[in-house]
């Protein structure tokens, strides 16, 4: 495996007798979307502002392209790239002059400012809008105009904080097609997030919860280590089967979705003589076949180990 780009031992922040973030630890490969999961509250954001110089932490080193990311940040500084949730951008500038304003701070000048800006204006699709005033664009628009402005000088590590809080769902797939551009482009990215549907798209994730570090790995191998199974069956009285199949002892949890009941049993079990049982009780359902537990199913199983704990 190559050398990480960002490699994080035992970073902590604490605000008074508060811990926000306590002694995590994680690292990012060359190429890798790497998402940080987590409620709101969790410490995703807290984590991230220490790593791009906002926060000091209280404990802990972080390592980044080879150098020590608190002691020798201003040789860094131009190596990596930051999207907050909250848009930096100036709503009385238009698109393409905010592009210009920000290149400029980040030393780019003349016919390479332009050839940047050009490219990134297209490469986000927003080259139809470059002369509208950021006031205008719509929520979406305006965060592919901040990935543009954060990323104008090529960083090798970009952060991007909750970058598509509030998008609609169409916006947030033209987002993430954007990030897997700057991945081709050679960037690696750490992503923060809520959204599991995202997460599932990341090459690997941390999930962080009351600001403690609760798993740690490639999605598929996170969703096997559960140890589960789901079965999704399909019914009229949907309600009522739902609460028959939280009465079996081998039912792990048995939710809505839709008209239909997710049952999560354990991997080892055979689900048919549960099935025959349900309908021998009288319930008649379609059941479709065992698939493979979800993240929601981790995030659940996680939180109410934490609460129980």
């Amino acid at each position: 495996m190559a050398e990480p780009v960002l490699e994080v031992q035992g970073l902590t922040r604490r605000f008074g007798d508060f811990t926000a973030v306590s002694d995590l630890s994680f690292d990012i490969q060359p190429g890798e979307i790497f998402g940080f999961l987590g409620p709101n509250g969790a410490g995703k954001s807290t984590t991230i502002r220490m790593l791009c110089g906002v926060l000091t932490p209280s404990a802990g080193t972080a390592r980044a392209l080879g150098r020590d990311l608190f002691t020798e940040a201003d040789l860094l500084r131009s190596r990596m790239g930051y999207m907050s949730q909250k848009s930096s951008l100036l709503t009385d500038l238009t698109v393409a002059e905010n592009l210009r304003f920000f290149g400029g701070l980040y030393g780019l000048e003349g016919q390479r400012l332009a050839s940047e800006v050009s490219f990134r204006l297209h490469e986000m699709q927003v080259w139809d809008q470059r002369d509208a005033l950021v006031a205008e664009l719509s929520t979406g628009e305006r965060q592919r105009v901040a990935l543009a402005a954060a990323t104008l000088h090529r960083p090798e590590i970009l952060f991007l904080d909750e970058p598509t809080s509030g998008v609609d769902p169409l916006r947030r797939r033209l987002f993430w097609e954007a990030m897997d551009e700057l991945v081709a482009e050679g960037m690696s990215i750490l992503v923060t997030t809520h959204n599991l549907g995202e997460a599932d798209q990341c090459d690997r994730l941390a999930f962080i919860l009351g600001g403690r570090l609760m798993a740690y790995g490639r999605p598929r191998t996170l969703k096997e280590a559960l140890g589960r199974q789901v079965l999704e069956l399909r019914a009229d009285r949907f309600r009522d089967l739902q609460l028959a199949a939280r009465r079996q002892p081998e039912v792990l949890a048995a939710e809505l979705l839709g008209r239909s009941v997710r049952i999560s049993l354990s991997a080892s079990l055979a689900p048919e003589a549960l099935l025959a049982r349900l309908r021998a009780e009288g319930h008649t359902f379609e059941a479709l076949p065992a698939e493979q537990p979800s993240l929601e199913d981790l995030f659940v199983d996680l939180v109410q180990h934490a609460r129980t704990a």
